[in-house]
């Protein structure tokens, strides 16, 4: 142990000097003051209520008047040992993270009735603390581990996730990909109403320009998500825009349907190696890729049901329904509670046929050479 200049006492500094502080590396203003929080007085830290590789979720109470509670996330940022440029490295990967933040921030605020509301950060020397709004109910996932849900009530949640995904895709100022759609980031309201959360927010770059395009100026091509869930050309790393979410939105009709995404028996089976041989599958030649059928995946659905599965799941992201295509697949249904929709076959069998006709026309080009 390193010792003082006199020799008797142990230089604790030097130990302490190996862990970064964190707040030292957030530029000023980098938080919006809409949603900085400077201190923790008043807010206690309750019980905890998720985890998972981006960190921990406690529930709080919190000082604020009119909202009791709200969800607080705890980042995980390692900050040991790190050289200068490393050091660099989690400056700008932070400060892009609090910029997808601020814009979040913002966004939920125009549509609070499908998307989770961001309301506070909070940064120290030895952590970052996400707060947004708590979801009572907690996500779908939570209840689908024992059995799935009804039809009636899978195709409500459907309906409104597009709602949400709608907003984000047309966003006026940037267009946004979520990119981890599933049971787990729909989370449900006091009403049983659906909002999306992002919990894969820290890793990702949300931003897109009209093209769909990053604002780097070129589409995003890492394999963001969950794997399981993602579109064909997010598991190639080719380019993808909105699109991308629209298969991930099917995936978890599947999972609502029978409590599984599709294909989960494959990664059972091949446990350790479930990822590599998934993004091999995918690319396979088509006869040799996992089948996304409707009738297949779900058996037990209507007809009408697997029909809007097969359309979700256009392999060619070209022809994939947009948010407003799938949005006019449904209506609302006069026979149920106001609450429920059912589908519009005529408009299914129409988004079904403009499919099938832009492929038929896709694959007679393609053989022209």
């Amino acid at each position: 142990m390193e010792k003082e200049a006199n020799g008797n006492t142990p230089m604790l500094h030097v130990i302490a000097d190996r862990k970064v502080n964190l707040a030292s590396l957030i530029p000023e203003n980098a938080i919006d003051a809409e949603i900085r929080i400077e201190s923790l007085k008043g807010w206690k830290k309750d019980e905890q209520i998720g985890y998972g590789a981006y960190g921990e979720v406690y529930r709080y109470v919190t000082p604020m008047a009119g909202m009791k509670f709200a969800a607080g996330k705890h980042l995980k940022v390692n900050l040991w040992n790190k050289t200068g440029k490393q050091k660099e490295d989690i400056k700008a990967r932070v400060t892009i993270f609090l910029e997808e933040l601020n814009l979040m921030h913002k966004i939920s605020n125009k549509c609070c009735d499908r998307l989770v509301q961001v309301i506070g950060c909070y940064v120290n020397s030895k952590k970052l603390i996400i707060f947004t709004e708590l979801m009572i109910n907690g996500s779908i996932k939570d209840h689908i581990i024992d059995e799935p849900l009804d039809e009636a009530t899978a195709l409500k949640y459907t309906f409104q996730a597009a709602q949400g995904l709608h907003f984000l895709h047309h966003y006026p100022e940037c267009r946004i990909v979520h990119r981890d759609i599933k049971c787990d980031n729909l989370l449900l309201t006091q009403q049983w109403n659906v909002k999306l959360a992002d919990f894969g927010l820290a890793y990702n770059n949300l931003a897109v320009d009209s093209e769909s395009y990053t604002m780097s100026q070129s589409a995003p091509s890492d394999c963001a998500g969950t794997p399981i869930f993602a579109a064909p050309e997010v598991l190639i790393g080719a380019k993808y825009g909105r699109r991308a979410d629209i298969w991930s939105l099917g995936c978890t009709l599947v999972e609502m349907l029978t409590t599984a995404p599709p294909h989960a028996d494959f990664w059972q089976r091949h446990s350790e190696r479930a990822k590599f041989l998934f993004l091999e599958q995918a690319r396979a030649e088509p006869s040799h890729q996992l089948q996304y059928v409707g009738h297949q995946l779900v058996p037990n659905a209507s007809v009408n049901a697997q029909k809007l599965l097969d359309c979700l799941f256009i392999k060619n992201k070209q022809y994939r329904p947009r948010s407003e295509d799938v949005l006019n697949v449904f209506e609302e249904n006069p026979s149920a509670p106001t609450t429920l929709v059912r589908i519009n076959v005529a408009n299914l069998d129409e988004l079904q046929r403009r499919i099938n006709e832009e492929e038929k026309y896709y694959n007679a080009y393609k053989a022209l050479g």
